[in-house]
């Protein structure tokens, strides 16, 4: 749906190394391939910093996510956040990771991060995509048992634990947002809409909710439509417009209907939602003739589109993550 064969290429071109677990900067892959679930860290305790995986049997599959920890939670003795970023399809955990570089701004702010893996490069977002939907794996089911494995090793605070991604990564998080709501506090999907039937998405509480996309996104268009997509991909590439996911939210969360300018610079300007039930809100980051692209993050082939410069993503969503526990 996003990203064609080159296109996975180009991302581990961009992403040049990350640090394993003794901090040695390596290709990714490497890094990967080496630090394992169980794996002893330069620095030991439960909590060796780098990059680990975890590895989760979920609904009779072994599944899997690349999993961030700061050197700094060392240090820390409280519980910390968790942000789980979803790849795109045909991703891979290693290309998220560059392409959002969630995982620099956790060594930063002090929080873990966790890029899960899709069944086949993909989400089973409802009415799509990929292999995932075709066998109808329970992503949901997974998303709650890597949380859960995550929190027996880490001290993961139960009320700080968000969901961001891009493209059917952002589907996923939508979905997650209306069927995970009793263990995610809030989501920012990226060049996604939502895309379950609404009348199924009934969160178990209000949930907050941030939504970047760019305005000439074609892949999953900003007005709505049948998304022009590079790859054959099966299920439903028909997609709501992002006013009326927007819409759905509001509804959900029990907001009045009056918005506010949060921010306004360069292409970008981001409008809130803030009277809504529980001090849930709802807010819109649109990027003027932007594409299918991570705003301010790794770059894609150009046939996704232009990408903003000027507006980042990722630290506006970790912002809004902050602003918004359970």
């Amino acid at each position: 749906m996003d990203i064609v064969g080159h296109g996975r290429g180009m991302f581990l071109m961009i992403a040049a190394a990350v640090l394993a677990g003794c901090g040695a900067p390596e290709p990714l892959g490497t890094a990967a391939e080496r630090v394992v679930e169980g794996e002893p860290g330069c620095s030991g305790g439960e909590s060796p910093a780098g990059d680990r995986w975890i590895h989760v049997t979920s609904g009779g599959r072994e599944r899997s996510a690349l999993l961030h920890v700061p050197r700094s939670l060392h240090t820390k003795k409280r519980r910390v956040p968790l942000v789980l970023d979803f790849h795109h399809f045909n991703g891979t955990p290693e290309a998220e990771a560059a392409l959002t570089g969630l995982s620099e701004l956790a060594d930063e702010r002090g929080l873990l991060v966790a890029y899960p893996a899709g069944i086949g490069g993909s989400w089973n977002a409802g009415r799509c995509c990929g292999q995932a939907w075709e066998e109808g794996v329970d992503d949901v089911g997974f998303t709650r048992d890597l949380i859960d494995a995550i929190s027996e090793a880490h001290r993961v605070d139960p009320r700080r634990i968000f969901v961001t991604g891009m493209s059917n990564g952002a589907l996923m998080a939508h979905r997650l947002g209306c069927e995970l709501a009793d263990r995610v506090a809030a989501i920012a999907p990226v060049a996604g809409v939502l895309h379950v039937p609404p009348a199924s998405c009934e969160p178990e509480r209000p949930i907050s909710v941030l939504h970047v996309h760019g305005t000439a996104d074609v892949v999953i268009p900003y007005n709505g439509g049948t998304g022009l997509v590079p790859v054959p991909v099966s299920g439903s590439l028909d997609f709501i417009s992002v006013a009326e996911s927007l819409a759905i939210w509001r509804d959900r969360d029990g907001c009045a209907d009056v918005a506010h300018v949060t921010y306004a610079r360069g292409d970008t300007r981001c409008t809130a939602w803030s009277r809504c039930a529980e001090e849930a809100e709802v807010e819109h980051c649109a990027v003027e003739g932007g594409g299918h692209t991570w705003p301010g993050g790794g770059d894609l082939p150009p046939v996704f589109g232009p990408k903003s410069e000027t507006f980042h993503a990722s630290e506006r969503l970790l912002d809004f993550f902050e602003e918004h526990p359970m």
